[in-house]
C-alpha cells in the first residue's frame, strides 16, 4: 500500500486544468524548478530533503498494467482464474482515447481504484495459493464485500504470469460504511479503529512485502541481505537526532515489529517510510484537499495546485526520499523500485 496518495482527476475540478484546443496540457511530475522548495525543511536539520533528479526519475520505465480484484475463497465466478491465465496484459488507461471531461473523470476512478503498487507484485506460488484458500482470510476473520470480492488484494496479468499485488491509493484511501457503500478519499482504516469493520483486515499484507525485501507501507525500496533491523532503521533513523528512539529498530525481530504494526492499525494509523514505527502516521481524510494548503498529517510538503499533487502521488509511489542534508538513509545494497505511473495517470 502506498499512502496518503490522491489522484487528482478523481477530487479536483477539471477547470484546474489547462486547456488546448486539441488535448489536455499535463503538468510535468517531477519538475525540478517545482521541487525546489515543495518539501517543508526537516526538524532538527533545517535542511529540505534531496530529492531525486528528473532524469533518473525519468529514466524509470511506465508501468500501465490492468488490475482484477482478487474474490473471496468460494465467491469467484465460474472460470474467472482461468480468464485471468489466458487474458492478455492490458494497459490500465489510454491516454490518447481520453477526449471528453468524462473520459478523463473516469480514468482517474480507474486509477484510484485500480492502480497497484507496482514493486510489491510477487508471483510467489505459496502466497498466491493462500491468495485463493479460504483459511487465509478466516485466521483473520477477513469478510467479502458485498460482490465477494475482497479489500486489498490485485491480480495483475503480465507477460511473466499472473501476479498478486496490492492497490495503491485505494489501499489505505477507500472506506467501506458498514452497508458496502464506498467513500473514495475516507481512511480505510477508520473501519479497523472502529474494532467492528473485518472487511478492512487484508491477509497476506506482510508476506507479499516480505517476498519483494520491502518494508511495510509499500516504501518505493527493495531492501538488501541485511537483518530485519537494518531495514526498519534505514526506513525510520534519525541519525541526527540525539538519543534517536528508532535505534532500538536495529535489534527488533519479525514478531516484535509485527505487533507494533497491527497496533498502528487498531488506531487507524501506519508505518511509513521516513516516519516511525514508534509513532505511526494517522491516515488522513482527503475528502476536500483541493483546499488545502499542506499535504500530509505533518504538512511535510506545499500543496500549490494539481502538479503538487500529482508529485506528492509519485514521491510515496516511486521516488521517496533518502538523502537529508548530509545523512544518506540507504545502505549500499538496498536499491530503489524500477518503475512509475505516467504522468498521465497521475
Amino acid at each position: 500500500m502506498t499512502f496518503f496518495i490522491l489522484f487528482a482527476l478523481t477530487f479536483a475540478p477539471l477547470s484546474l486544468w489547462p486547456q488546448t484546443s486539441l488535448q489536455r496540457t499535463i503538468p510535468k511530475t517531477w519538475d525540478e524548478a517545482a521541487l525546489a522548495d515543495w518539501a517543508t525543511p526537516i526538524a532538527g536539520l533545517n535542511v529540505r530533503p534531496t530529492h531525486i533528479s528528473a532524469k533518473e526519475y525519468y529514466s524509470l520505465p511506465v508501468e500501465n498494467r490492468k488490475t482484477y480484484p482478487v474474490y473471496y475463497p468460494g465467491r469467484e465466478p465460474q472460470g474467472y482464474w482461468e480468464m485471468l491465465q489466458r487474458v492478455a496484459p492490458r494497459p490500465l488507461i489510454e491516454p490518447e482515447k481520453l477526449k471528453s471531461d468524462a473520459d478523463w473523470i473516469e480514468a482517474g476512478r480507474i486509477v484510484f481504484h485500480e492502480a497497484d503498487d507496482l514493486h510489491l507484485r510477487t508471483f510467489d506460488p505459496k502466497i498466491i495459493a493462500a491468495a485463493r484458500s479460504r483459511e487465509t482470510f478466516e485466521a483473520v476473520r477477513a469478510q467479502p464485500l458485498a460482490d465477494g470480492t475482497v479489500y486489498g488484494l490485485l491480480w495483475v496479468p503480465t507477460t511473466q504470469g499472473v501476479a498478486l499485488s496490492i492497490p495503491n491509493c485505494s489501499g489505505c484511501h477507500l472506506l467501506y460504511l458498514p452497508d458496502d457503500t464506498p467513500v473514495p478519499g475516507a481512511p480505510a482504516l477508520a473501519g479497523v479503529a472502529r474494532g467492528r469493520d473485518s472487511r478492512h483486515r487484508v491477509p497476506l499484507i506482510g508476506p507479499i512485502h516480505a517476498a519483494n525485501r520491502a518494508v511495510t507501507g509499500a516504501a518505493p525500496f527493495l531492501m538488501g541481505p541485511e537483518p530485519l533491523g537494518a531495514w526498519l532503521y534505514q526506513a525510520y533513523g534519525v541519525p541526527w537526532k540525539k538519543d534517536d528512539i528508532n535505534e532500538r529498530l536495529k535489534t527488533l525481530d519479525r514478531e516484535e515489529y509485527e505487533a507494533y504494526l497491527v497496533a498502528a492499525s487498531r488506531g487507524g494509523a501506519i508505518t511509513r517510510w521516513n516516519g516511525s514505527l514508534f509513532y505511526p502516521s494517522k491516515v488522513p481524510d482527503l475528502i476536500g484537499i483541493k483546499d488545502r494548503k499542506y499535504i500530509d498529517s505533518t504538512a511535510t510538503h506545499l500543496h500549490r495546485g494539481i502538479g503538487d499533487l500529482m508529485r506528492y502521488a509519485a514521491l510515496v509511489s516511486f521516488a521517496e526520499t533518502a538523502e537529508f542534508g548530509a545523512y544518506h538513509a540507504l545502505l549500499p545494497n538496498s536499491r530503489r523500485a524500477p518503475a512509475r505511473l505516467s504522468d498521465e495517470a497521475l
